[in-house]
């Protein structure tokens, strides 16, 4: 008995074995929890990654509004992706080998890819809070490499290289940012500025063959000193042997014979850019828009030379208008990737080294990689956490598909940059610059390959439609439309509902562009030109001194539809009936669609606008109360033709009223499509010119406008609405997405 005590005694006093970690206690199963979640953002950083790379660009050829919703959605995920899977990553009970690359390659996606720095213009004015930011994630990453990972030697090699590639996308991110924000554009643009107030005093011009105009095509942005003449400067002036020069508000240009002008690639004498290697000019054909964004202005003389070069040299020939068009796609192209891409900054002249050390960097992680996946053991210590997929960790087919969509979003990239219209400005400045290229052969076919190629459209081209006889009685879901939703979304109101777009019309681009070739003065008007120069049309002016440009348009709008029910095509019109139809009624809903969805590009205050068209839907419903055929509105309008209702004129009794005078006092069918395309033509350049240059910019990024491509080549040629109608500096209002 004594010895049974004692042996239950001495049981007692030793102490009891550490169980293994299993799933009753809860434990294992939260690790492998934290470990699937870490592995999960890894991956769907790398989704958002390959996603942004590919579709980064497409916003400029692209205005859905789910398509912009999904590229904002993966824009601003990934910053959040990041945080939260870097503090998964720190508060593990574990550690894996592992964890330092997917902590690097996460914070590289803050820098984003070269196809989209910011997705709106607030983006760049916020450039110091991107690179303070970009900063405190630094020093958090730099925190958990030394503090909470271990890595093998080889890991050390990969994690700096990765560091390199961090560092080199941090920095061109945080500088295309900076460089598009309108202070340091208006600071940088005031070179060019400068320059194009003196280029203009050369009178030996030809339009034709650019003799005389030395705009600008590249130079300036190195025509300062280097960094070495700058660096001696300096020293100098520390060392007191040379004063700082005194600032001039007037920047000049030093070595202009270094700059590269449009007359001296149009005088090169190369085969690639002579009559045979390029008849259509379309290398050619190349930054005043920015002047405009800055608040630059030019004297008038300047806007009479670029006004010469616009009608006699881009509209001289019958199809000119094509070569124009193109031009302003190309320059609008430029804008685009200036504010919403990273290309401005790789491409400057002393940072396109650093792209193409990128590769070296890339090539060596992935070497490194290969070498570590291959003898991954997947070791977690006393934490059984070896998840395997057909004998093979999820580990490793984690970090395999973060690898894969790194070197697929690397390729992909040098792809659109060595493709892009940035590279195929330096070639041809490069080409125009060296002999020896202008006497290579296969230098010559290189560039001419690399100019053909278009990855993508420049813009959508379409034309955005409205019609408001038939969206009028149109109702917005209320799930969307309320106070609680306000203030994640914007608000449809009542009849926005926008027709099927069309595919921009080459008749319209004619007609426009012959309108704008045939107009002498650099001052428009709201459509009076057209109407007075016809003695049947002058009884229709009333029409054209509304009080707002908005009212104007869906006056005339509502009276084109009228028109287009009461005198439809036929089979037996002739062509000019149907061009003329053709560009009343793309024209007459594409206005419409901007008093319902863009009144901040028109040249009413948005507000007023929008204020019109609401007071227009509800007049519309008044009126159309009984009527559910398009017919039966018709025939409403046909009776309600005075102007008058019970609560005084309306909008729409104006428009009945106008379409009643189209029809029934201009008997010729012929005649009738005539005076509305010539009206629509010259109220579509009326509408053009704008001060708001933030908004064309902003509408860019979403697929782009008919009327921005016609402000860019009217703002070249200075020609301009009178009167204004609002302040230089009134309130910019644009859309959430």
């Amino acid at each position: 008995m004594r010895n049974l005590m004692d042996t239950n005694l001495e049981m007692a006093l030793v102490p009891a074995p550490i169980p293994h970690i299993n799933c009753t206690d809860g434990t294992m199963p939260f690790s492998k929890w934290t470990l699937t979640k870490i592995e999960l953002m890894v991956i769907i950083t790398a989704i958002l990654l390959l996603f942004l790379a590919t579709f980064g660009s497409y916003r400029r050829r692209c205005s859905s509004r789910m398509f912009r919703l999904v590229i904002f959605a993966a824009y601003t995920l990934s910053t959040y992706v990041l945080t939260y899977a870097l503090g998964l990553m720190q508060d593990a009970p574990f550690q894996n080998e592992l964890f330092p690359v997917w902590a690097v390659f996460l914070v590289i996606v803050v820098g984003s890819t070269d196809s989209i720095s910011a997705y709106s213009l607030e983006d760049t004015e916020r450039w110091k809070s991107y690179n303070w930011e970009a900063y405190i994630k630094w020093i958090w990453l730099m925190f958990l490499l030394d503090w909470k990972f271990k890595a093998t030697p080889k890991m050390v090699v990969v994690i700096m290289y990765l560091l390199w590639v961090l560092c080199l996308k941090t920095d061109e991110r945080g500088r295309a940012l900076m460089v598009a924000s309108r202070q340091s554009l208006e600071r940088d643009t005031k070179v060019f500025a400068d320059y194009m107030r003196r280029e203009h005093k050369n009178d030996a011009v030809d339009p034709v063959r650019m003799s005389g105009y030395m705009y600008l095509v590249r130079g300036e942005e190195a025509s300062w000193v280097d960094n070495f003449v700058r660096a001696k400067r300096f020293i100098k002036r520390c060392l007191g042997n040379e004063a700082a020069p005194a600032r001039d508000h007037r920047t000049p240009l030093d070595n202009v014979d270094e700059l590269i002008t449009i007359e001296k690639v149009w005088k090169c004498e190369g085969r690639l850019l002579s009559s045979e290697g390029d008849p259509n000019n379309k290398v050619k054909d190349f930054k005043l828009l920015r002047l405009r964004y800055a608040g630059y202005s030019l004297p008038q003389e300047a806007h009479k030379k670029t006004h010469n070069l616009i009608h006699l040299g881009l509209l001289s020939k019958e199809d000119g208008y094509k070569r124009a068009f193109r031009v302003v796609e190309d320059e609008l192209t430029f804008l685009f990737d200036f504010f919403f891409t990273k290309y401005s900054i790789i491409f400057q002249p002393d940072r396109l080294h650093y792209k193409l050390l990128e590769l070296f960097p890339v090539t060596v992680t992935i070497w490194y990689m290969t070498l570590i996946l291959k003898d991954y053991k997947g070791d977690y210590g006393n934490y059984q956490l070896g998840i395997m997929f057909n004998g093979l960790s999820i580990d490793v087919v984690v970090t395999s598909m973060m690898m894969i969509s790194f070197v697929m979003v690397e390729l992909m990239q040098f792809f659109f940059v060595g493709f892009s219209e940035w590279a195929k400005v330096i070639l041809i400045c490069k080409y125009v610059q060296k002999k020896s290229w202008q006497e290579n052969m296969w230098i010559e076919r290189i560039i001419r390959t690399i100019c053909r190629v278009k990855l993508m459209k420049p813009w959508e081209q379409k034309l955005h439609q409205y019609s408001f006889l038939e969206s009028y009685a149109y109702k917005p879901s209320r799930l969307l439309k309320n106070k609680t939703m306000a203030v994640f979304i914007d608000q449809t109101r009542n009849g926005q509902r926008e027709s099927t777009p069309i595919k921009l019309p080459e008749e319209v681009k004619k007609a426009v562009f012959h309108a704008l070739k045939s107009y002498d003065s650099t001052k428009l008007e709201n459509g009076q030109a057209s109407l007075r120069g016809n003695n049947e049309s002058k009884k229709l002016l009333w029409a054209c001194r509304l009080e707002t440009q908005a009212r104007v348009i869906i006056v005339w709008h509502i009276a084109t539809s009228f028109c287009e029910h009461q005198l439809p095509l036929e089979r037996s019109d002739s062509t000019a009936i149907r061009t003329s139809f053709l560009v009343a009624t793309s024209l007459s809903k594409y206005l419409a669609y901007l008093v319902a969805f863009a009144p901040w590009l028109l040249p009413d205050h948005p507000y007023i606008a929008e204020c019109m068209f609401d007071q227009a839907i509800i007049e519309a419903r008044d009126l159309f109360q009984n009527c559910k055929r398009m017919k039966d509105r018709v025939k409403e309008m046909k009776k309600n033709n005075n102007g008058l209702s019970s609560r005084g004129e309306t909008v729409v009794s104006q428009g009945a009223r106008l379409g009643n005078q189209l029809v029934d006092d201009i008997k010729h069918k012929e005649m009738i499509w005539r005076i509305l395309a010539d009206f629509w033509v010259d109220l579509m350049l009326y509408v053009a010119p704008s001060d708001n240059a933030k908004a064309h910019a902003e509408h860019l990024a979403r697929g782009g406008e008919f009327v921005t491509h016609l402000w860019a080549l009217l703002s070249h040629a200075g020609i301009e609405r009178d009167p204004p109608t609002k302040p230089r500096n009134a309130l910019k209002r644009s859309n959430s997405f």
